[in-house]
This record gives structure tokens, C-alpha cells and sequence, in this order.
């Protein structure tokens, strides 16, 4: 496994698997991700793409001076949450025990027809970090009559 930085990583007590980024993100730590055509993971983009889970904190560069830290270019090995309870970046407010889906990787309030990746089981205001019991189905759309 090239570029794997495993200094300093804290052993994660959820399942987790390694994918290939499929193109650089700027900080991968805490978002949501899925995977592409060709079969490497990307920011979420939103909730059209089924969510494959939440990169662990440890995902990136692991760089003491934060500046590069979360770092990850095409082709880069990225760790990631699938199941459990795992840490997301808001996107925007989130109340306790809403669905939320990704948006450019950040975690928002789901709406009817998109992926869910989760149910938040803490409230978070836009750039808060919001604990994410994972579940990911589809939420169902508005029923007409």
C-alpha cells in the first residue's frame, strides 16, 4: 500500500476500510465520501450518490503543523468509517436525530429521495463537528395523493 502513513494513527474500534482517493482533496478528515466511476473514493458531492461512509480523523496527511493535515492527492490511500458512530463535519445547522446526507462531503438534513449516510445523535451548527450513528438507505419521497 503506497503513501500509508500509519505514525501516530489511533486504532479505530469501528469498521473501517482503505480506498484510493480518485482525485486530491484538500481535507479529507470527518467527510463524507463515494465512490466514483472508476471505483476510488471522492467527496460526496451530494445525496444522489449512495454514501460508502465518513473518512476517520486520522485520513490525510498527518502533518504536527496543521497546515497540510487531512492532505490527500489522487491515488492516496484514505481510511474510512462504514459502520458505527463516527464524527462528520456540519454543512449546515443539524438538529439531534435528523437524517443527514452528504453536500460537498459536509453532512446537512437529508431530503426526500436522496441517500442518507445517518442519523445525528448530537446537534451541530455549519463547520461543528456532529456524532453520526452511520446508516445509509435511501430516504423515501413525499407520498401524493
Amino acid at each position: 500500500m503506497a503513501k500509508r502513513n500509519i505514525s501516530g494513527v489511533q486504532i479505530n474500534q469501528s469498521v473501517t476500510i482503505v480506498e484510493q482517493a480518485g482525485a486530491a482533496i484538500e481535507d479529507v478528515r470527518n467527510r463524507i465520501l463515494s465512490y466514483d466511476e472508476n471505483g476510488d473514493v471522492i467527496l460526496a458531492a451530494d445525496g444522489t450518490a449512495v454514501p460508502v461512509g465518513i473518512a476517520i480523523i486520522e485520513a490525510g496527511v498527518n502533518d504536527i503543523s496543521g497546515t497540510e493535515s487531512g492532505k490527500v492527492a489522487a491515488g492516496d490511500d484514505v481510511d474510512i468509517q462504514i459502520k458505527d458512530i463516527g464524527y462528520v463535519l456540519a454543512g449546515a445547522a443539524i438538529a439531534k436525530g435528523a437524517e443527514v446526507m452528504a453536500s460537498t462531503g459536509l453532512a446537512i438534513p437529508a431530503t426526500a429521495g436522496n441517500y442518507v449516510v445517518g442519523i445525528a445523535l448530537s446537534a451541530a451548527a455549519k463547520d461543528e463537528y456532529c456524532r453520526v450513528q452511520i446508516a445509509r438507505y435511501q430516504k423515501s419521497t413525499a407520498a401524493t395523493n
